[in-house]
Order: structure tokens, then C-alpha cells, then sequence
């Protein structure tokens, strides 16, 4: 696909090898973090909450849940992954103005190797969940429904993913965010099934990054242009975001919040952001709201 007037750039590094089709979370790395600082940014927004809401929920050994969550952490992710590539070569087809975020080779070699492509991920995502199978045979850490539950929620992010890929119009951002907490919820399926950690653990990313879809310029919702005018607004509006969230419990009847410990992943994230705000002021990071 060569440059023209419609695309726009999103490089995330001066070259991408094609061996990040085959390597779990090499794709995602390359082609949409592209540092280290978004990566770290990205074990903050994604591997801290589903790992500490999902540990609220466990009641066993450490290292077991470790073993547990990198497991499931593998078959989500090489998934997730591949809904990626699917979007960067075959979803940007349909539209006028592409996010480009492959090069030329990378274009040739999807192509002429998809389906080894697709499989070698299948084969990642089945195999981390067979192992899962096998060793809580004799764990008992995890009751043999909830693995189904996950199974079941992995499949359905891949048929989402498929929907919003093939569904090229400014109202599939209403489906942005079951899209991206579809990624999140499987860690929540594993153990006891907690609401609260369930709800928070949406509002401590899912939620904020869908409403950020809305002030886009192809979705063109007003409202929300007006919260976030312009893409340098979005790191105001996520301070701003984190702290209303904090601030929400103290207007509620004490009852409903079981306990405080539901916050601590937010009040990291509140704070994450709200040192980004003053960052930003000085610094630009490379690739910093290079969505």
C-alpha cells in the first residue's frame, strides 16, 4: 500500500519485521507501542488492574495464580493480536482516510502468508489453554466451568473484533468498548466472580478509552469534541477522568462499597496520569498519542 493524500502515518518504528506476525505481543509492541515507555504505559493501564482485580478474587498459592494469569494473559493476547493485523491490513481497505501502520514488505508478507499467520496463533492460544486445563487438574485452583467461561469470552472478543473490523462506520464506536474490555474480562471468568472488581476494573481503562473514541474527528460526535477538542486535550481529560472516579464513592451510601481496596488500582492511574499531565508540559514522549 503506498502513501497517498488519505493515509495517515502511524509508524511506531523506522522498521518492523515481519517475525512479529508469529511472536506473542511482538506485534502489538512493534507496530502499535514502538518504546519502552509505552510499554511500561501499557503493563500500568492492562497487566496491573486485570491482575489485581483478579487476584481479589483468588484464594490459593501466589505462584499458581502467576501461572494461571500468564496462561490466559498468552491466549487473550495472541488473539487480541491478530484482530490487530487483521485491522491494520485488511480493515484499512475500507476506509478513506487509513491509519498506515505497516510498511510495504509487511503489506506483502500478510498477504502472502495469512493463514500460516492465523494458525500459528491459534496454536498459541490453544496450547496456553490446554496447559491451563491440565495443570488445574491438579491445582483445583480453578472450578472446570469458569475455564469454559473463559474459553467462551475468548471466542466472543475474536467474533467482536471480526464485527468491528468488518463494520466500517463512525457508529461502530459503539462498540469500541466491548471490544477493548473483551480483552480485560477473561481474567475476571477464572475464579470468583466478583461485580464490583468487574466494574471497576471496566471504568479503570475500557470505559475512559471509549470515550475518548467519540471526540475522534471521523466519529464526529460533538459533545464529546467538546470535552477533547484536540489530541493534546485527551491527557487533561484522563486526569480529570481518574479523579471523578475517585471522588464518586464519597457521594455513595457506604454500603454499596464493600471496600476501598476496589480503588487502589484507579488511584494509581489517577496519579500516573495526572504526572503525565505535568510531563507533557515540558517533554513529549515518541509515539505519546500516537493512537
Amino acid at each position: 500500500m503506498q502513501p497517498n493524500d488519505d493515509i495517515r502515518a502511524r509508524y511506531a518504528r523506522e522498521h518492523i519485521p515481519n517475525a512479529v506476525f508469529y511472536i506473542p505481543f511482538g506485534y502489538y509492541y512493534a507496530v502499535r507501542l514502538g518504546t519502552v515507555w509505552k510499554l511500561l504505559s501499557w503493563m500500568l493501564i492492562y497487566i496491573m488492574p486485570t491482575a489485581f482485580y483478579s487476584w481479589l478474587t483468588f484464594d490459593g498459592v501466589w505462584w499458581q495464580f502467576a501461572v494461571n494469569y500468564a496462561l490466559v494473559l498468552m491466549a487473550v493476547f495472541s488473539l487480541y493480536e491478530l484482530g490487530y493485523i487483521f485491522n491494520d491490513t485488511v480493515a484499512i481497505r475500507r476506509e478513506q482516510q487509513p491509519a498506515i501502520r505497516l510498511y510495504e514488505p509487511n503489506f506483502r508478507h500478510f498477504k502472502q502468508y495469512m493463514w500460516v499467520i492465523v494458525l500459528v496463533r491459534l496454536f498459541y492460544a490453544a496450547q496456553a489453554i490446554g496447559l491451563l486445563v491440565l495443570l488445574n487438574r491438579q491445582w483445583h485452583t480453578i472450578d472446570s466451568r469458569h475455564i469454559w467461561f473463559v474459553r467462551a469470552c475468548i471466542i466472543c472478543m475474536l467474533v467482536v473484533f471480526w464485527i468491528y473490523n468488518n463494520w466500517r462506520s463512525k457508529y461502530n464506536v459503539w462498540l469500541y468498548s466491548l471490544l477493548v474490555f473483551s480483552r480485560y474480562l477473561p481474567f475476571m471468568l477464572l475464579y470468583r466472580i466478583d461485580g464490583w472488581a468487574i466494574l471497576m476494573l471496566w471504568l479503570s481503562f475500557p470505559m475512559v478509552n471509549w470515550l475518548e473514541r467519540f471526540s475522534m474527528p471521523r466519529y464526529r460526535f460533538p459533545v464529546m469534541r467538546k470535552l477533547i477538542p484536540t489530541e493534546q486535550s485527551k491527557t487533561l481529560f484522563r486526569a480529570v477522568y481518574y479523579m471523578v472516579i475517585l471522588m464518586v464513592p464519597l457521594v455513595l451510601p457506604k454500603p454499596l462499597i464493600a471496600t476501598y481496596m476496589y480503588l487502589f488500582p484507579i488511584e494509581i492511574l489517577c496519579f500516573y496520569r495526572l504526572m503525565l499531565l505535568l510531563v507533557v508540559k515540558h517533554h513529549k514522549p515518541k509515539n505519546y498519542l500516537n493512537g
